[in-house]
């Protein structure tokens, strides 16, 4: 599904779950993209839940956005609110998503009943990414700053084994977790997760691979909004063992947004959402 912004721009959405449950928003990871499930999430019917989910710009079928901000999607999703006529719903990022979820919910809506961060990532000092965050990471968004074709070079061949050889991709996957907790290990040795992961990482990479790179230095780069700004209801579910996005991260948002209630994972990684007692959680915590 998609709707045509005010700027001319496509916006590509997907619905699953209850059509006429309690709506939240889902803004996926760095990379990502909107199709979320292969096939319907039985949770969200039983919790009389309609979860939408929408591709960023450039990914997916949402036409990219010259010289975007973070704050920038503000107006993206509040079009596509006012589209769907939410008058009340909550709305929540996984990893990279989260800085979005933060943006949207420090600008303020009417409407916004509740956010949630989920294995967020947090506001880097001086564009450095965290020490504790594993190396691979740590190097991609200082590549994505100085060397951006780096990066770019190693999404196509992400890309092309998603297009021609997705077993090869499934196999790559699985092997290379040594920078990952053990729990986060074992989340990527289930076939059904990787066949998810291909079809979502297939989608975010459609249009090309271009929009890693910049989304990678925007979110290392000085957010442009006030965390302090946010005034409804937050929660913060963050894994105390998350190596891609490590628990200080949380414990810095925290800090900075009034309020805040933090539900740490002990034993848990980055893949939370993977976790059915965790992801009901998550559901029922934003739609109560």
């Amino acid at each position: 599904m998609n709707i045509r912004l005010a700027d001319g721009r496509n916006l590509a959405y997907e619905i699953y779950g209850a059509p006429d449950g309690f709506p939240i928003l889902g803004l996926h990871g760095t990379p990502g993209s909107r199709i979320w499930f292969d096939e319907e999430d039985p949770l969200l019917s039983q919790l009389k839940l309609k979860l939408i989910t929408v591709d960023r710009p450039g990914y997916g079928d949402s036409d990219p956005l010259a010289n975007r901000s973070i704050s920038a999607f503000n107006q993206d999703v509040g079009e596509l609110i006012s589209h769907l006529d939410l008058d009340k719903f909550s709305l929540f990022g996984i990893s990279g998503g989260g800085a979005y979820a933060a943006a949207f919910a420090a600008q303020g809506h009417p409407g916004l009943h509740k956010v949630g961060l989920v294995a967020s990532i947090g506001q880097f000092k001086n564009g450095k990414a965290p020490k504790e965050m594993c190396s691979p990471n740590r190097i991609a968004f200082r590549l994505a700053r100085s060397f951006p074709f780096l990066i770019r070079f190693t999404y196509k061949q992400q890309k092309s084994l998603l297009d021609h050889k997705p077993e090869s991709y499934k196999k790559s996957a699985k092997l290379g977790v040594s920078h990952l907790c053990p729990s986060d290990q074992e989340v990527l040795q289930k076939s059904e997760v990787l066949d998810a992961m291909v079809l979502q990482m297939k989608e975010a990479f459609k249009q090309g691979v271009k929009e890693v790179p910049l989304e990678l230095k925007l979110l290392s780069s000085n957010w442009e909004f006030d965390l302090q700004s946010i005034k409804v209801p937050t929660y913060i579910w963050h894994g105390i063992e998350d190596t891609l996005s490590p628990i200080s991260s949380a414990k810095d948002l925290a800090t900075k947004i009034p309020s805040a209630q933090t539900f740490y994972q002990e034993g848990k990684g980055h893949f939370l959402d993977e976790d059915p007692e965790v992801w009901r959680h998550i559901l029922q915590m934003l739609s109560s």
